[in-house]
């Protein structure tokens, strides 16, 4: 179950993103069935595909470099508005490892649990930026090329259901940015589903833990999204109360995204929230001394900034199988319902 703050769905007010459901399918079935032939790469295209996975990695260091990369990128082409959702979202999972260290957080985990539930968060979001992020660089190379790469995208390692998105969204990129940004919630969540959720030792140490059912409880799995209204902060996000459920985390992150991006004046106070106060993994961001707009505001769970609290880790990415494999995902792009602020 999903518990939103302070919002409302309106489910007589949709937006329909497609009608091509069918189309899609048909073509994703086709290129995974493709997957197991020889797929060989000229010269040209090899040295961009490297390039693409070394600037990934560049970035995806810790939450403080990811979060700024998704905003960087949106900043070039706000024609991908998941990029926003990504940095804001991507700003909370940073928070959360901050929080992990606050009096309250060692007295409900010992240090053991502490760094499980540190490295369940920082694996979720390296994940997704390495699969995520490399789409966005392949779009920014077909954008400076002037073509279509989306073919490339299976070099890169991306799932065989975003190739026709992709494809859609290049040839109509203002009617299919909706779309788009919805394949792309779809995309990642099922990634770590199969990556990560799903993982035996991942359900042992933290999401089958009375601990982490504790935190869902106590709302420490919302996602909350700052916004500058009438030069004051809000907040504004949704709880996500059974946080494996991967149908709850899709519905959740879809319903961020419509928050965003259906309500004008909530987008430009968070967007200016977002671009004036950098990212530091602590709630302290909300302060007087690093926004004098917000100085009404007083940061909860007062914690260090993420790199006193937590070093750099290094990911491997062995698991290469498509999760597109026997799964039907199309229901969730059909449409978007519109939240209606209360």
């Amino acid at each position: 179950m999903i518990y939103s703050l302070p919002f409302k769905v309106n489910k007589t007010m949709t937006i329909e993103t497609t009608n091509n459901l069918a189309h899609l399918n048909t073509q994703s079935l086709a290129i995974l069935s493709s997957f197991s032939n020889t797929f060989e790469l000229n010269e040209k295209e090899s040295k961009l595909v490297q390039r693409i996975k070394k600037n990934v990695r560049l970035h995806n260091k810790n939450n403080i470099t990811r979060t700024h990369a998704y905003l960087e990128f949106y900043k070039r082409y706000p024609e991908i508005k998941w990029a926003f959702l990504a940095h804001l979202v991507s700003r909370n999972g940073g928070y959360y490892m901050t929080d992990l260290q606050t009096t309250f957080a060692k007295k409900l985990l010992s240090p053991v649990q502490q760094h499980a539930f540190f490295l369940f968060l920082e694996r979720a979001n390296a994940a997704i930026f390495q699969d995520a992020f490399s789409q966005l660089l392949l779009y920014e190379e077909s954008q400076k090329n002037g073509q279509n790469l989306s073919h490339l995208l299976t070099a890169l390692g991306v799932s065989a259901f975003m190739h026709p998105i992709w494809t859609e969204f290049i040839n109509e990129p203002m009617k299919k940015e909706h779309l788009l940004s919805l394949a792309l919630i779809v995309n990642e969540q099922h990634y770590i589903e199969n990556k990560l959720i799903q993982d035996g030792k991942t359900k042992e140490d933290v999401l089958d833990t009375w601990q982490f059912y504790a935190q869902s409880f106590l709302g420490m799995t919302q996602v909350l999204i700052p916004y500058e209204s009438t030069n004051q902060l809000a907040l504004v996000g949704v709880n996500i109360s059974q946080f494996s459920s991967l149908k709850n985390r899709i519905i959740a992150g879809k319903l961020l995204y419509a928050l965003l991006f259906l309500h004008s004046h909530l987008y430009s106070g968070t967007y200016s929230f977002a671009d004036s106060v950098k990212h530091t993994g602590a709630r302290q961001d909300y302060s007087s001394s690093l926004h004098s707009k917000f100085n009404h505001f007083k940061a909860p769970s007062s914690t260090l900034p993420l790199d006193m609290c937590w070093g750099n880790r290094v990911h491997t990415f062995f698991n290469q199988s498509d999760w597109f494999v026997g799964t039907s995902p199309y229901s969730y792009l059909a449409k978007l319902d519109m939240p209606t602020l209360i």
